[in-house]
């Protein structure tokens, strides 16, 4: 067992899997029509929103377990090229995620972006709150798959 990066700890795996399950938590309540005010897509109720929702609820579930299986006794048992695989892919699909619409977001807030349409508190929103908190997942996945790497 190799050590970790000093950035990558045991806490990184937990907060990774807390993030997942938080953001679980919040797509099952948006797929039964809860609303929080903290989104668009709230404001136009769609069919396809239950599914989607309780879908990316699936996956951010499966993600926080294998995120606890960095560092949990039991993840031993899985193979370790999925546990720290699914851990880079999903830190590198958040991070840029979180990238591109940060960037995208204050492009358009500067005006040096036109996209043609208003420009709605939405994107204020995006840059100040959804963007940054795609950022930090993307950062705690990655963290994570460093501590299942050096577990293995």
């Amino acid at each position: 067992m190799q050590e970790p990066s000093r950035f990558a700890k045991p806490w990184s795996a937990r907060a990774a899997a807390v993030w997942a399950f938080a953001f679980a938590a919040l797509n099952v309540f948006w797929a039964f029509g809860g609303t929080t005010g903290a989104h668009p897509f709230e404001q136009q109720p769609d069919p396809l929103l239950l599914p989607a929702n309780l879908g990316a609820a699936l996956v951010k579930v499966l993600l926080g377990l294998l995120a606890l299986a960095a560092v949990a006794p039991w993840g031993a048992r899985l193979p370790g090229l999925l546990v720290s695989g699914v851990n880079v892919a999903a830190g590198l699909v958040m991070t840029l995620h979180g990238l591109f619409g940060l960037v995208g977001n204050a492009l358009v807030l500067s005006g040096a972006l036109d996209l043609g349409r208003p420009v709605t508190h939405w994107y204020w929103y995006f840059v100040l709150v959804w963007d940054p908190v795609w950022l930090l997942g993307g950062v705690l996945f990655l963290l994570t798959a460093a501590v299942a790497r050096a577990r293995r």
